[in-house]
């Protein structure tokens, strides 16, 4: 569940079948982890179960002083076809099935693993009264409950008190997909725009990739370092992203911190235009005057937009010592250890 956002899940399990019973859906730690993240990993016992065919769930949302509940199906053939899935080295990539639970009684399936996460469903739940809920609450009505949970963290009733409540649509945007690569650029930016190099230039074709690597806001992340990235795939907008690569024997890292509201924003808009297209997101590398650039562009329309650098924050390392840094950067120590 989101950090700011707690929920207390009165009942949660995955169901396996008619005849066999449910697991349960076990509360994270919503302080420790990120969307996404595994914070409550629980091995029941040695037996094997079949993978889950549905998710059945009641919660309380306390910021919202709101019950809701979920009831829908999972699709078992992709959970069991992703399951399988290994990496180069025949482990397999998914250890966990992760269940997130977002304001405004929406929900997140995924399948986690150390290196690599996909979403498998994105659900809507429905409020109930809190009469059917009324059993845990302890005597109390449900805005009483919440209310006293909220007291007892002073980190969330602050945020409420000066934020509230995120907009309606946040999670949504942050959920949706995307069909595109990364494609990193060895160009250099001449004062004015992005030009590149001619081959007869002594920096052309200079740079070597070695990986690139996401996290997203969608929850789901890609540390693999196999070059799937730089392939076409459908994933969420990217929340934190890291370069390598190489120059002649120097060694380069280049971490973006994207903007919660301001990113997803830019995707969204550009992909309006190209709801079947596939996209190109660059990466524009220029270290010998140190500057950086991020654009979207379209393999099917004449289409460039680029990000401001305001959208994102930027820190590169030579050689592990720190290279560059963006005039907006306000990370902090050791923030780019993910």
């Amino acid at each position: 569940m989101p950090r700011l956002y707690p929920v207390v899940v009165y009942r949660g399990v995955l169901n396996l079948g008619d005849d066999l019973d449910s697991q349960f859906i076990h509360r994270g730690n919503f302080m420790r982890g990120e969307w996404g993240d595994a914070t409550a990993p629980t091995i029941i016992d040695d037996n094997t179960y079949p993978l889950p065919n549905g998710i059945s769930m009641k919660w309380g949302a306390i910021t919202e002083r709101k019950a809701y509940a979920l009831e829908a199906p999972l699709d078992k053939d992709q959970i069991e076809e992703l399951w399988q899935q290994q990496d180069n080295e025949g482990v397999p990539l998914y250890e966990f099935i992760v269940v997130g639970i977002a304001p405004y009684g929406k929900v997140a399936v995924w399948l986690h693993g150390t290196n690599k996460s996909t979403m498998l469903k994105w659900m809507n739940g429905v409020e109930i009264d809190e009469q059917e809920v009324k059993q845990y609450l302890m005597g109390l009505s449900l805005k009483q409950y919440c209310q006293l949970s909220i007291d007892q963290n002073e980190v969330i009733k602050t945020n409420l008190r000066t934020h509230g409540l995120p907009a309606p649509d946040l999670y949504d945007r942050w959920m949706q997909q995307y069909h595109y690569r990364y494609v990193v650029l060895e160009e250099y930016y001449d004062g004015k725009s992005w030009q590149r190099y001619e081959e007869a230039d002594l920096y052309y074709d200079d740079l070597e990739v070695d990986s690139v690597e996401d996290y997203r806001f969608d929850g789901t992340h890609d540390q693999l370092r196999d070059g799937g990235l730089m392939t076409q795939h459908v994933a969420g907008c990217p929340k934190r992203i890291i370069v390598k690569w190489q120059e002649g024997w120097t060694n380069f890292a280049a971490y973006y911190w994207l903007d919660e509201n301001a990113a997803p924003q830019a995707f969204h808009r550009f992909f309006m235009f190209n709801a079947d297209g596939r996209v190109d997101l660059l990466m524009r590398i220029d270290t010998r005057t140190n500057h950086y650039g991020i654009a979207l562009k379209s393999n099917e329309l004449p289409m460039i937009q680029e990000i401001s650098d305001e959208v994102y924050q930027l820190l590169v390392f030579r050689n592990g010592y720190e290279y560059f840094r963006s005039k907006n950067y306000s990370q902090p120590e050791g923030a780019w250890q993910w």
